[in-house]
């Protein structure tokens, strides 16, 4: 491994000549890490700055993920320079190499040369910011992996799908266990995953590739053997092809995503044709621990496209806000959209904006909003059954009959668009965030304006709301990694304030 070359390609030592990097040559070691290991932990000693070869690692702290780094970035420098325990833990998402130097050497190096000093001090200020600003998103996964979950479901005809559609980037590459065999030899994709001398240079010809490309997608038809393994091993993101209408079973890959503490992100890929049902879609997550999933018509060109956004991080969210009768301004925007012919790959929304939101998930287009809005809201307003305020101001019996006259059965999981809404919990104040399920029901529930609705009974607790913890929720959106975040909020900040009282003691 040419330690010199990778010197010279991180950015603190941009300004020093080959001669001055090679001085530090001598105190650099080698440390690998498996998918899941553990570099440091917080409160650890910090006695090395770390150089990511190859791979990716995350640090997290207790309040969750803090960021990701990945090839040539640094890593501990704030607990060298500091002299303090690390203030989080960093673990490998997939296998990575990184370039260990000791905290005496390192500070040695930096005092002889100021520019690499000026160099870490841009650094940390500037991952000091980004800290503040809470961006902490994985950002785009520069290498996929596509696993079957059985030998006959084509998963190496998805990747090259996918391959196509991600072609609008530069510097796109496919690569199988054919293409191994070809340039190495048959068989030599099949090297086991031991650090032995043909696994080592089968990492480093992976590693330049990713080098080279802004994606490399790794393509598995088989999920037993070992180049399958490699794949899992070098993912950001690891996508399982299964068909939607298919029973879930226990297979060796579903045995070897349990028994791992697996970093990269892992989502389904179901294939599904226009129409079908998808009843088993909750199983198929519980059984690969998936986090997300997409349906796939086979082969559809926009499905697949859609997929490509999402998993590069390139797909729109769109996020639309409660507000009443003012939600009704989320429609225009739709329109505008449409008119733009911007596609939405993702959608959440909140009391009025939940009801918006389903309405896209669901498929319907901006004319057929418009009147769906009108006889629910204005036509017939559904929300006229009053009752006797006990606990509510109406019943809200004839609203959640129309939501099911809407959606029927709908369930959100299989819906063809990712959806989600958010309820607020009365009994733990916390916001509940509904990504399956009922539609109609959770939808329903989103919109229960605390005293004018009544709030729903959920595992011995009440729901209402959700605009009354989060109203515009971006963070939600933000956290499922897709890509551009758009926001409609139509709340007033002054809408609860009472105009005339100012007393400074309570009244």
């Amino acid at each position: 491994m040419d330690m010199l070359n990778i010197l010279s390609k991180v950015s603190l030592f941009a300004e020093l000549d080959g001669s001055t990097l090679e001085s530090l040559i001598p105190a650099c070691h080698i440390r690998h890490l498996q998918t899941g290991q553990t570099l440091y932990c917080a409160h650890d000693i910090a006695d090395h700055v770390y150089i990511v070869i190859y791979g990716r690692v995350k640090l997290t702290t207790t309040t969750g993920v803090l960021t990701y780094y990945g090839r040539h970035e640094l890593v501990g420098e704030t607990g060298v320079i500091s002299n303090q325990p690390h203030h989080c833990t960093v673990n490998a998402v997939r296998d990575t190499a990184l370039i260990g130097i000791p905290q005496q050497q390192f500070l040695d190096f930096i005092h002889q040369h100021p520019k690499v000093l000026f160099a870490l001090s841009r650094l940390i200020i500037h991952r000091s910011q980004s800290e503040q600003q809470h961006s902490h998103a994985m950002g785009s996964s520069r290498t996929l992996s596509v696993i079957p979950v059985s030998a006959h479901i084509p998963a190496t005809h998805l990747a090259e799908k996918l391959t196509e559609h991600l072609q609008r980037w530069p510097h796109v590459r496919l690569v199988s266990a054919a293409h191994v065999d070809a340039l190495f030899g048959s068989g030599f994709s099949q090297t086991p995953l031991d650090y032995s001398p043909a696994d080592l240079q089968l990492r480093q010809w992976l590693a330049s590739l990713e080098e080279k490309h802004c994606y490399v997608l790794y393509a598995a038809d088989n999920s037993e053997d070992e180049w399958s393994k490699r794949c899992l091993h070098q993912a950001d993101r690891i996508l399982i092809l299964a068909e939607a209408n298919q029973t879930p079973t226990r297979t060796p890959l579903s045995y070897v995503l349990s028994q791992h503490d697996w970093q990269s992100p892992i989502e389904l890929v179901l294939l599904r044709s226009e129409g079908d049902p998808s009843p088993h879609t909750l199983l198929w997550k519980q059984l690969y621990h998936a986090r997300a999933h997409y349906f796939v018509h086979p082969w559809a060109q926009n499905d697949i496209c859609a997929v490509a956004r999402q998993i590069s991080s390139q797909g729109v969210g769109l996020v639309l806000g409660g507000g009443g009768a003012r939600g009704f301004a989320h429609i225009g925007l739709i329109r505008a959209l449409e008119q733009l012919h911007i596609p939405i790959d993702i959608v959440g929304g909140t009391s009025m904006g939940a009801f918006v939101a389903a309405l896209v998930a669901c498929g319907f287009d901006s004319v057929e909003m418009t009147h769906i809005a009108y006889e629910t809201f204005v036509a017939r307003n559904y929300l006229n059954d009053y009752t006797m305020p006990r606990v509510s101001l109406i019943r809200g019996q004839r609203f959640h009959s129309r939501l099911h006259a809407i959606f029927g059965q709908r369930r959100i999981e299989e819906l063809r668009q990712t959806y989600y809404c958010i309820s607020t919990n009365l009994t733990t104040g916390q916001a509940v965030i509904h990504d399956q399920g009922e539609l109609a029901t959770w939808v329903g529930t989103s919109m229960s304006v605390p005293g004018v609705a009544p709030p729903v009974a959920w595992h011995e607790n009440l729901l209402c709301d959700g605009g009354v913890i989060n109203n515009l929720s971006t963070d939600v959106m933000q956290n499922l990694e897709r890509g551009t975040i758009i926001a409609s909020n139509v709340s007033l900040h002054d809408d609860i304030r009472v105009p005339g009282i100012g007393l400074e003691e309570p009244d």
